[in-house]
């Protein structure tokens, strides 16, 4: 008979970005599906709920954002368990809303109320200690998954920018393979050609943004930049756009081919240009995003803390204080365009793939917990896991039968407090079987 057994969690720490105390956090737990009149509801982390409330928007198609649920009961309380739950639909068309904010607060927050305005006031932003921005998935829109995070896709009639260019959602433009890498392609279809791009479902916040390559960036055509970077359609802080750009921008003899900006572009010290080596098709491109700096840095292979000197193309830090983006209800684009819409130099299409994107918070990696353990069907061998981990942490399951020689299982992204597993590959032989969770840096 084996025994199974599970272990307390592990937390590897890296050596780049960590607090040293937990992080105010607000999590959206259920979100009404788009057409819904159903409640948010959602947990607020590392505060005291007597001292905390939630300040609820959302934002309507044709009239602009409101609050909620009323301007004569503007906010949420939180309970003991830190649990919240509001109404969003107590107007005519609130179902139809497309975008979701919920912010922390002090229970003493005062706003005028917010009624059809085309972005939330600021004042909303910087006087929240977490919040939670989210786009819901409406039948007019395409959407994918790529690395555990949902997808909108762009597409456009005539041509919009960057470029400006056309657009398009089609799976010929964007599409994730069974490896679960993605592919962005700017395709040419009836004498049109057609750009790609898609943008996340939510925002993240401050916290580390890294994108890991599979093609070559040196390879570009002149005339194509990849994009990855930070966007808001609300103008404050320049669109709080930050930027990853593959790219020669039309001059083929530039022997850089990426550069890392903190936008306005044109200001001093606010670009810095770099080469990825020809021949390296797999790189890693990331920022860490602070209240006051930027840190970015590209990297020959995967990505890893403390990396060989020899993997580090190179790292630059935006320091100034005063020009870094507040965060608000960016979210995380990747894009594939044309350059002034010019085609490209060799008439050819052009695709990237890109890997997978991670997004790592700046709070102290929490361990996940191993809640239960149980057994498979009569005579299975099999062990079933209950992981309790804290959503946009990524954690691996190891297992042992010696507490020596630890195996990884599987490494996943939490998207909520709960996780199950299966382990089916035990050997009859086993005698015993551990297992732990490791936090991934």
């Amino acid at each position: 008979m084996i025994r199974f057994t599970w272990l307390l969690s592990v937390v590897l720490l890296g050596s780049r970005g960590l607090a040293f105390s937990a992080t105010p956090t607000i999590v959206i737990t259920n979100l009404p599906a788009y057409g819904s009149s159903t409640h948010l509801a959602g947990v607020a982390l590392n505060v005291n709920p007597s001292n905390y409330a939630v300040a609820a928007y959302i934002y309507v198609p044709g009239f602009g954002w409101v609050t909620k649920p009323t301007c004569a009961q503007p906010l949420t309380a939180i309970q003991s368990d830190g649990s919240w739950n509001a109404n969003i639909t107590t107007g005519g068309g609130d179902a139809n809303a497309t975008r979701i904010a919920a912010f922390l607060v002090a229970t003493n927050f005062s706003q005028a109320c917010v009624l059809g305005t085309s972005t939330l006031p600021e004042s909303i932003y910087s006087n929240a200690v977490a919040s939670a921005v989210v786009t819901r998935q409406n039948p007019t829109v395409n959407w994918i998954s790529f690395s555990g995070y949902d997808w909108w896709l762009k597409t456009s009639g005539s041509p919009v920018g960057p470029g400006p260019n056309y657009f398009s959602d089609s799976t010929s433009n964007v599409w994730v393979d069974t490896r679960g890498w993605l592919h962005l392609r700017i395709t040419n279809r009836s004498n049109q050609w057609q750009c790609a791009e898609m943008v996340s479902g939510r925002s993240f916040g401050y916290g580390s943004y890294r994108f890991e390559l599979e093609s070559s960036v040196n390879a570009l055509d002149p005339n194509v930049t990849l994009g990855l970077f930070t966007w808001s359609d609300d103008p404050a802080y320049t669109d709080r756009e930050i930027d990853v750009e593959g790219g020669r921008w039309s001059t083929p003899s530039d022997i850089n081919n990426c550069q890392f900006v903190v936008q306005p572009f044109n200001l001093a010290n606010h670009l810095v240009r770099y080469r990825v080596p020809t021949g390296v098709t797999n790189s890693t491109q990331l920022f860490t995003w602070q209240s006051n700096r930027v840190d970015f840095e590209s990297l020959v292979g995967s990505y890893v803390t403390n990396p060989p000197a020899t993997n580090v193309v190179l790292t630059w830090s935006f320091t100034n204080a005063p020009a870094v983006p507040l965060s608000g209800d960016e979210n995380v684009r990747m894009n594939l365009w044309l350059v002034n819409g010019v085609v490209p130099a060799s008439s050819n299409e052009v695709e990237v793939i890109i890997k997978s994107f991670d997004f790592v918070p700046l709070s102290p990696p929490p361990p996940a917990h191993m809640t239960g353990i149980s057994l498979g069907p009569p005579g299975a061998l099999q062990c079933n896991l209950n992981i309790a981990g804290q959503p946009d942490w990524h954690y691996t399951i190891q297992s042992s039968v010696d507490l020596l020689k630890w195996t990884n299982l599987t490494t996943f992204l939490a998207t909520n407090f709960s996780q199950s597993f299966s382990d089916t590959n035990i050997a009859k032989s086993d005698q015993k079987r551990f297992y732990r969770t490791v936090t991934v840096p």
